[in-house]
């Protein structure tokens, strides 16, 4: 996807803290996670640093995303600060579903919603 998004998303991919086992996206846990707002047609970008020592397949429904020249609709972030950048035409609306694939993290609130608002 060529040119500057319309709209950028930095996250940051952690363990929750405190005494409840949590995973976390910008430190919410899904379901108590604030969506992420996008528009129709818009040029998205999701740039994730991931925090913890383990690696997150994050996936999102209803979309195909790029990643440098690949096209995909899950991407493995590294442990140990990795990061990967995602971009995305937002061209399915309604409210999609965007996790980690590892079933325990998702079940542990490592999920948001991205949601089109107009």
């Amino acid at each position: 996807m060529n040119g500057e998004p319309d709209r950028t998303f930095d996250l940051t991919l952690s363990r929750g803290r405190g005494q409840s086992y949590t995973w976390t996206i910008d430190g919410q846990a899904y379901p108590d996670a604030d969506p992420l707002q996008i528009r129709t047609d818009e040029h998205v970008r999701i740039r994730m640093t991931n925090q913890s020592p383990v690696v997150h397949p994050m996936h999102l429904h209803g979309h195909f995303f790029q990643v440098g020249d690949a096209i995909k609709d899950t991407v493995i972030v590294p442990g140990h600060r990795g990061q990967v950048t995602i971009d995305l035409h937002a061209d399915n609306p309604g409210r999609w579903l965007f996790h980690c694939h590892n079933l325990y993290h998702l079940d542990a609130g490592m999920a948001r919603v991205v949601k089109y608002v107009e």
